[in-house]
């Protein structure tokens, strides 16, 4: 700067339609951010040493009531060098490779959020600090090209940027909007919140990191086995080619993708997308979540998948609010996925899919009290049995049935009735009645018991009370197997009346003198015990 006045060089026609740009409030905000962390990288060496904490502050004040937004930094401040820079619209810094690489973002922000800002800055080791005021009105009227800048002596060791936005346009956060904005940036600088770089404060509330906890189990086709943290670290790159198909350079993803602890359906799930360290266009709830990745929306895998990734090569618009080129990037994700799924090391989609979260004893116990009182009931009702042929039939006693023939256990099912030994489940007695016809009935109780899990689905017995005893067995593996027969009402029926079905079918074709009924069950059972 070498006078009074700063160029705002470009016809101010021009800064009108920025007023109408698609833009988000956190977005805009945004910018602002991105240059006190920028001036703060760029100057690390002198301000880690003489900040607070070794870091840079931001504070955002939104007071709705005043109609007035406060930007406030403790970053290196604009320099006399850089000063023209700063207000000339598009004047790009020599050097793109940061955050404010278009030399549009402060400017961009002010117009669209306000008719009158005022930016007041002293750099570190000046003497002075500058004020500019920015009337959108009188420079569109005037047609003005330059602006003046008021000069005060200031502490040689002072050091900020406090922009000042007045006479908010429509644009403004409302009331509502401010936890949101909060929670945008918040998930826009997380890396450098997490990192220890950035103290961001907005009204007065410190932003922090909210790390998720990602899914610690065994691989849902071994639910016995080990336990797994399911995070897959990426570090993967495609090459980059121009029109005319020479490589120019290359496309680069870092970081990871995993699968969530806890399902989410509209905010932790999906990915953050970084680029020099902040996020593109996928804070928040806003998260990227393509079907390649996440997998059809309401799945399993939509609710689970989550992740963050440092992309570079790719070019953002000049808001920041998403990534250019689509065509290139959507390839280079699909390809990133294809590499994924060829590691056969941690299957991240299909246990993202299909993994059920072990329930609690309590809840094992409800469903499976729900499980039994719904098989008492299917039983209890009657049961029309079709006429068949006379077939030669033995006489059977109570002494005469076989005992249940337990399979070979496993290593797995050893380990499983190991892990569960101390999940005791018994489920009290239900009393009902089987009901063939109109003359014939039998007693009929039914329990369930958590037993061994390589012993078999249910077992059957007559007493001398003249009662049978059926007994389900919820530890078999067929409960662990398919988890989501106990999760739904519907689930728990359709099974209820699958092992009514069979018990009823054995009491009455051992009623019938059919020795072979019992033999059905053990082999059934031996089958059952494997699943």
């Amino acid at each position: 700067m070498n006078s009074n006045k700063v160029s705002i060089a470009t016809k101010p026609l021009v800064y009108s339609a920025f007023r109408y740009i698609e833009n988000k409030v956190w977005n805009a905000l945004a910018e602002y951010i991105d240059n006190a962390v920028q001036s703060f990288k760029d100057h690390s060496d002198v301000l880690t040493n003489i900040n607070p904490n070794n870091k840079l502050r931001v504070e955002i004040n939104i007071d709705i009531d005043q109609d007035i937004i406060t930007i406030t930094d403790n970053a290196f401040g604009i320099t006399n060098d850089n000063y023209d820079r700063a207000f000339e619209l598009a004047n790009i810094p020599l050097d793109r490779k940061g955050l404010n690489e278009f030399g549009m973002g402060m400017k961009v922000s002010s117009i669209w959020l306000s008719d009158l800002w005022t930016v007041k800055t002293k750099a570190y080791g000046e003497t002075e600090a500058k004020t500019l005021v920015f009337d959108i009105h009188e420079v569109t009227k005037n047609q003005e090209l330059e602006l003046p800048v008021s000069l005060e002596t200031a502490n040689v060791n002072e050091h900020y940027t406090i922009v000042t936005l007045t006479k908010l346009s429509q644009n403004k956060p409302r009331s509502r909007q401010i936890p949101y904005v909060k929670k945008h940036l918040a998930s826009i600088y997380s890396k450098y919140i997490r990192d220890g770089l950035l103290d961001l404060v907005v009204n007065d509330e410190l932003l922090c990191d909210t790390q998720l906890q990602c899914l610690v189990a065994p691989y849902y086709r071994t639910p016995s086995g080990e336990s797994t943290e399911w995070k897959k670290v990426i570090n993967f790159e495609a090459p980059k080619y121009d029109e005319f198909g020479n490589q120019i350079g290359v496309y680069y993803a870092k970081g990871f993708i995993g699968i969530l602890e806890r399902m989410s359906t509209s905010v932790d799930n999906g990915i953050l997308l970084f680029r020099r360290g902040r996020v593109i266009g996928s804070s928040y709830d806003e998260k990227y979540r393509p079907k390649v990745l996440c997998g059809e929306e309401g799945s399993p895998r939509f609710k689970r998948i989550y992740g963050e990734l440092e992309l570079d090569g790719f070019d953002v618009s000049f808001t920041k609010s998403s990534f250019q080129d689509d065509d290139e990037f959507s390839t280079f994700i699909e390809i990133m996925r294809d590499d994924l799924i060829k590691d056969k090391s941690l299957d991240i989609f299909g246990q993202a899919q299909n993994y059920t979260k072990p329930k609690s004893k309590a809840e094992k116990a409800k469903a499976a009290q729900q499980l039994v009182q719904t098989i008492a009931d299917e039983i209890a009702k009657p049961i029309a049995i079709p006429s068949e042929p006379a077939e030669s039939t033995a006489e059977v006693s109570s002494v005469d049935i076989p005992e249940v023939v337990s399979a070979e256990p496993t290593s797995e099912s050893a380990s499983a009735e190991n892990a569960s030994s101390s999940e005791t489940i018994v489920i009290p007695s239900i009393e009902t009645e089987v009901r063939p016809n109109a003359t014939s009935t039998y007693k009929l109780v039914i329990n369930g018991v958590s037993e061994s899990t390589n012993k078999g689905l249910y077992s059957l017995i007559c007493k001398p009370d003249g009662k049978y005893y059926a007994t389900i067995n919820l530890s078999n593996g067929f409960f662990s197997r398919f988890r989501e027969c106990l999760s739904s009402d519907d689930n728990i029926k359709q099974l209820a009346y699958f092992i009514r079905n069979l018990v009823v079918t054995e009491l009455l074709l051992i009623e019938s003198g059919i020795r072979s009924a019992t033999s059905f069950r053990n082999k059934f059972n031996q089958l059952f015990g494997l699943i």
